[in-house]
Order: structure tokens, then sequence, then C-alpha cells
């Protein structure tokens, strides 16, 4: 979990380096407690993934559609 927590502390560099930073995210903890060797959740581990994937995808969807909207309308500051 520490690589989570490490992830906010990033969060202000991030934005001043004019990336987007959205506020869902997702936690694996040791990889072979996670997902299988084909890539597939497993156990509890997998379960959370599975849990917190889909508020990550609509938080990253819109945020792509708001950063294509917005550079039709002006070019990003950086």
């Amino acid at each position: 979990m520490s690589g989570a927590h490490a992830a906010t502390t990033w969060h202000g560099t991030l934005c001043e380096m004019g990336m987007i930073v959205i506020s869902s995210t997702i936690a694996v903890g040791p990889i072979t407690e996670t997902l299988s060797t084909e890539g597939e959740p497993t156990g509890a581990a997998g379960a959370a993934v599975e849990r917190a994937f889909p508020r990550f995808v609509d938080d990253l969807a819109w945020w792509i559609e708001a950063a294509k909207e917005q550079r039709k309308r002006k070019a990003p500051p950086y």
C-alpha cells in the first residue's frame, strides 16, 4: 500500500507539470495474489481491483472527453 499512499504526494507535482490526475485509484497488492498468470483477477485482492476498476475507468473516460473538448477550444498552455 505504500505505493498507493506515495501517489497522493505526487498529485501537486503532476498537476504543475500539466498532467491530469484523476481522483480514483486502483491499488494492486502483491501481483501474484491479485492477478493470475493470464492477467485475470484472483482472490480477495483481485476482487478489490474488479470493484475499483469501473469507477477508475469512468473517471478516466470523463477526463479524456473533457480534454478533447477543451483542446478543440484552446491549445494547452504548456
